[in-house]
Formats: structure tokens, C-alpha cells, sequence
């Protein structure tokens, strides 16, 4: 339990990693998580807030005590459809990934605005989705500069 302790010390944050490209059911058809019951993962907007509630729990328990506060900081924007990013924006500190908001101007000022981090991967994202030469990252470094 002390080693255990001493780990969560030096935890700053939580990421989700999942294949953003699988497609999921359309916000339309979302089920209450309590009456969940397909095989099929929940959306990303449901697993999303059910980490972001669940760590704001924790973090009100830990920081009670004085312990340090976990952050929330999901893949969002990789892949798939552009409302996880809208979700992110919503919940998360910072988000991994979001070449895509690259698409989306209005959220890229809104992130901007409220100073969501991103933590874009020009490597790990050239294997995946995006060459070198279309990576967002220094467009994304530009338009903060100017």
C-alpha cells in the first residue's frame, strides 16, 4: 500500500487510448450507462464523462487529504468524428493528439481560448493518419505565435 502510495505521487494524469477510427453508435442512440448492455463499447462521449466524473471524485478525496490531483487528458481528434474533440473540450485539461481540429477553426479558438493543451505527436501521427507534411503542428504553433 506505501509503495502504492508513493506511485500515485508521481501520477500527474490519465490518458485514454482506444481506435478513435472505429465507428460508434450516433449520439442519437445513446443508451443510459446504467441500462448499457451490448457487446459493442459505450460511445466516446459516455466513456469520457464517466472518467472525467469519476476522477472529479478522486480528485475532490485526494485533494481533501492533500494528495495531488489527476488530470484528465483523453486521445481525442486523431481519428473518427469531430464530436469527441467537442467532448474533450468539455472535460479534458489537455487531450493527446487533435490533428483534427485542424477542420475545425471555431473549436481550435475555443481550445485556444480556454488554454487546453495539446499534445501533438508529428511521429506517432505520421504512422497512423497523417504524413510529416499535413501535420498540424506548426500550423497549430503559428497561429498561437501570432
Amino acid at each position: 500500500p506505501r509503495e502504492f502510495h508513493l506511485f500515485l505521487k508521481q501520477v500527474a494524469g490519465f490518458d485514454s487510448v482506444d481506435d478513435e477510427s472505429v465507428p460508434e453508435l450516433s449520439s442519437s442512440t445513446h443508451t443510459m450507462p446504467r441500462k448499457w448492455t451490448y457487446e459493442r463499447n459505450p460511445p466516446y462521449s459516455m466513456w469520457a464523462y464517466y472518467i472525467y466524473s469519476n476522477l472529479f471524485v478522486l480528485n475532490k478525496l485526494r485533494e481533501d487529504r492533500g494528495f495531488n490531483t489527476f488530470a484528465f487528458r483523453p486521445h481525442a481528434g486523431e481519428a473518427g468524428s469531430i464530436e469527441h474533440l467537442g467532448v474533450a473540450f468539455l472535460l479534458a485539461k489537455s487531450i493527446n493528439h487533435g490533428i483534427l481540429l485542424r477542420k475545425v477553426p471555431a473549436l481550435q479558438y475555443l481550445y485556444y481560448l480556454c488554454q487546453i493543451g495539446l499534445s501533438v505527436s508529428p511521429l506517432s501521427n505520421n504512422i497512423l493518419f497523417c504524413t510529416h507534411e499535413k501535420n498540424p503542428f506548426l500550423y497549430f504553433c503559428y497561429v498561437v505565435s501570432m
